[in-house]
């Protein structure tokens, strides 16, 4: 098990180790190469479960912003529909546009959380 820092007695100074070279008095072994392993393994455990929790977190704003569109597509079909009941012809076009693309809005942020974007 190689060293793979020194550290000089109590002090900061650092350095690494090399081969065919043995640091000389007051130089102490900081770290081995299976603790640095180690390290690295717990930073990439750490880095995945912080990608995992940014990931759940996207996913609820993607939807609310689902929901919010849902409810924009329900309200603009419900005027349409009240709209043609009423025989009223002003807007018709607009609201039925409006509620499909507020459909269709709803089912592309729904599309963003299934893709792997994080």
């Amino acid at each position: 098990m190689k060293p793979v820092l020194y550290r000089y007695r109590d002090s900061e100074s650092v350095i690494k180790h090399m081969d065919g070279y043995t640091p000389g008095e007051g130089w102490e072994p900081l770290y081995s190469q299976d603790q640095v392993d180690q390290l690295q393994a717990q930073l990439v455990r750490q880095q995945k479960s912080y990608e995992a929790e940014i990931k759940v977190e996207i996913d609820a704003a993607l939807e609310r912003a689902a929901v919010k569109c849902d409810e924009l597509a329900e309200d603009y079909l419900a005027k349409y529909l009240a709209s043609q009941a009423t025989r009223q012809q002003t807007n018709l076009d607009y609201l039925d546009g409006a509620s499909d693309a507020a459909e269709i809005c709803t089912a592309e942020i729904r599309a963003l959380k299934d893709a792997d974007t994080c």
